[in-house]
């Protein structure tokens, strides 16, 4: 049974304050630096990876867009033949600012077509991805040494591939940074932001945490601190959430501070209390006050947690919407 209107007894036990340890600027850096070592096994980030770009490229199921000027698609290729594709939605009229979409496990980032209407409508650019394996991306097959070959249809099959010398979470975060820069050296986007859903909502976290180009984030429908998902029904998660090895380096509330943490950056949580499917209820307040108070002391950045009790489903909803556009505007 799921409880969206207390907070479990167990959840109460954790001591929220020990799990934290930034303290100064330089616990930020030195975080940030494991998370790239972690991620990408090298003190910095490669910047050396192909992208295939096409331009105006036609798909109907966009057709209906508003203020849409044109499509253009990138291809990310990476190891062990696995490709990210990212469509880059520029509108007629323009204020020059890019925002980053990113779609959860539904699937395809057509499921977030009214989020994408919406940033629009409004004279943003959009860069829209989908999970690794999900959507347009594609699901190869592989050799595993001492297992055979498999396909990779799942997050899960993806810790068969970590190694001393690589680590699957470069598949979720990479192709985000790749295209980045080259948007950046075909443009000149005057700010970047990020909305994620759900799955959307941990690469949302993940990245901003690494890359402080991304000035405001909006994380929607997750992620939590693991104390709070773990054997909780609908938050157990993939791979990826629960993949100790990455939060050795940066758990998730430290991942919460890093991605708000610097000069006019702000990172925006919002959850739905009786979300069915998952992070649903209450128990964010048991960390609330500890990252406020961080942000604080730290004085570079701000962190807010909104809990929308409207709405029963797991999406974006309308209220969230204008809240995110509210914020944007308020640049």
């Amino acid at each position: 049974d799921k409880n969206f209107e207390t907070i479990e007894p167990i959840f109460q036990k954790t001591d929220v304050h020990s799990l934290i340890d930034i303290k100064s600027k330089n616990d930020i850096f030195e975080k940030r630096n494991d998370l790239i070592n972690f991620i990408w096994k090298s003190e910095e980030i490669p910047d050396d990876t192909k992208i295939l770009s096409e331009h105006n490229i036609i798909d109907e199921k966009f057709d209906s867009l508003e203020n849409l000027h044109q499509i253009n698609r990138y291809e990310i290729e990476m190891e062990y033949g696995v490709n990210s594709i990212a469509y880059l939605f520029l509108p007629d009229k323009s204020n020059n600012v890019l925002v980053i979409y990113h779609q959860g496990h539904a699937g395809d980032f057509v499921e977030g077509f009214e989020t994408i209407n919406n940033l629009l409508k409004n004279n943003y650019s959009v860069l829209a991805f989908s999970m690794p394996l999900l959507g347009q991306n594609n699901q190869p097959e592989i050799e595993i040494s001492n297992i055979g070959i498999i396909k990779l249809q799942s997050h899960n099959n993806l810790q068969f591939l970590d190694t001393e010398n690589f680590s699957s979470i470069k598949f979720f975060i990479h192709p985000i940074l790749v295209s980045l820069n080259h948007i950046e050296q075909e443009f000149n986007f005057k700010q970047f932001h990020m909305i994620g859903i759900s799955g959307g909502a941990w690469t949302t976290t993940l990245y901003s945490a690494i890359d402080d180009r991304i000035e405001k984030s909006y994380a929607v429908g997750g992620p939590l601190p693991l104390f709070l998902t773990i054997n909780v029904p609908g938050n157990e998660g993939d791979y990826e959430l629960n993949h100790k090895p990455l939060y050795d380096n940066a758990n998730m509330l430290e991942l919460f501070i890093l991605s708000a943490y610097g000069d006019q950056r702000e990172h925006i949580k919002f959850l739905n209390q009786y979300d069915p499917c998952c992070y649903y209820g209450i128990s964010y307040q048991l960390f609330e006050n500890e990252v406020y108070q961080i942000m604080n002391e730290l004085d570079s950045g701000k962190i807010n947690i909104i809990l929308d009790s409207n709405i029963r489903e797991h999406t974006i909803s309308k209220n969230t919407i204008n809240s995110i556009l509210n914020s944007m505007n308020n640049d």
